[in-house]
């Protein structure tokens, strides 16, 4: 990654950093994969808090917002394909554990670098993870490689609140990819696609709107359907219907006579209701799947693979993250996505998906953040959670 010219700034310690050589911090841990509010409990554990303390290229950091992702919580449940990094940890009484620490997005600030093994890192950078599973970000504090992270420059981060890097990484970044890699889309193209109030949803509908791109955006039905048609138009969307109304001769009408080419369908459903809205793909497109939340196939007829020529592809952000390690071009590419982003949510063209902020404070009893973690933990309906640490 290209880094802006950074100026060093003062370590500041806060009070529970001074006149000792470990720092206490607390982390939400699982020592066994199973349901997410059984399996996790918060702990405080010691950590290296001074730069000769660290190992050869190690640096501490301190969390600043880490977001509950269902990925995140298909990790804990033993069912990602990233599985947790299990560690020992020594906790504050000195026993010792195996566990690893929830949570795989999110941007903590650096406060002491190693005296070996560390370059181009200094107290006050920004940094978020490198990769998924690189450490768990649902902590006050970690210790982790400096290989493993990317540094947020200066620049990139004003104007922007910490809530909106840490969530830059899975969301916008998804929705950012998907829209340039798999159709050539001109000015008036629409797009269609299924969860549309969800976080990539939500990221699809401004960036398509920015690029001169239309939206056909399908949601559930609900009590409020009419207050979320309402929001989503308010990010740009073109159409908001349900995965109902598809079928109905108005909309299907509707559909026939936009006077654009849909080139492209974007799925994180699965089952008939992503069949349902394939068909309205126009011959030749794309149809792109990024997550299954009903947990049922994708099926494809034959006819809209002969007749139509439909195309179905599958995307993980990733597993292209993966693809940029060792690659320069491809780390830039990441870099320029991400500097892009951030621009947008300066500018007020770009808004995070709607947060319900848990406020986690290092020195709060554990009883009170164990009850803060199974309430963001348990992906109640509402709000998607973030974690912000005092």
């Amino acid at each position: 990654m290209v880094r802006s010219p950074l100026v060093r700034s003062p370590l500041v310690r806060s009070p529970v950093l001074r006149c000792r050589r470990a720092l206490t911090a607390q982390a939400a841990v699982y020592t066994e994969t199973g349901s997410p509010p059984d399996v996790v409990r918060v702990i405080e554990r010691e950590l290296p808090d001074t730069a000769d303390s660290l190992g050869a290229g190690q640096v501490l950091v301190r969390m600043l917002a880490a977001p509950v992702n269902p990925s995140d919580l298909n990790q804990i449940e033993g069912t990602y394909p990233v599985r947790g990094r299990f560690a020992s940890m020594t906790l504050r009484d000195g026993s010792e554990i195996s566990g690893a620490v929830g949570g795989n997005e999110g941007v903590g600030e650096i406060v002491a670098v190693a005296t070996r093994g560390v370059s181009g890192m200094q107290p006050g950078d920004w940094v978020i993870p490198r990769r998924a599973g690189e450490f768990g970000t649902w902590c006050t504090h970690t210790v982790a490689s400096a290989s493993g992270l990317h540094v947020v420059p200066r620049a990139w981060r004003e104007g922007v609140r910490a809530t909106d890097v840490a969530c830059l990484k899975v969301n916008p970044s998804t929705a950012y990819r998907m829209l340039r890699d798999f159709a050539e889309l001109r000015a008036g193209d629409y797009v269609i696609q299924n969860g549309a109030n969800s976080g990539v949803g939500r990221a699809v509908i401004q960036l398509a709107r920015h690029w001169g791109f239309r939206t056909i955006n399908v949601v559930r039905d609900r009590p409020q359907l009419a207050a979320l048609q309402q929001e989503l138009r308010g990010l740009g969307a073109d159409i908001v219907v349900t995965d109902r109304q598809l079928g109905d001769e108005g909309v299907k009408q509707q559909l026939r006579s936009l006077g654009a080419p849909i080139r492209l369908g974007f799925n994180c459903v699965g089952g008939r209701a992503t069949l349902q809205m394939t068909k309205h793909i126009s011959a030749g497109g794309t149809l792109v799947s990024y997550g299954g939340m009903s947990r049922q196939p994708v099926t494809m007829p034959t006819s809209l693979l002969l007749f139509r020529d439909i195309c179905a592809r599958g995307f993980w952000m990733n597993r292209w993250y993966a693809g940029c390690e060792g690659d320069p071009a491809r780390e830039a590419a990441a870099a320029a996505m991400w500097q892009d982003i951030l621009r947008l949510v300066r500018e007020g063209a770009f808004s995070t998906q709607p947060l319900a902020e848990a406020r986690w404070s290092a020195t709060a009893p554990l009883a009170d953040t164990q009850g803060l973690v199974a309430r963001a933990a348990a992906w109640g309906p509402g709000a998607k959670h973030v974690f912000t640490f005092d």
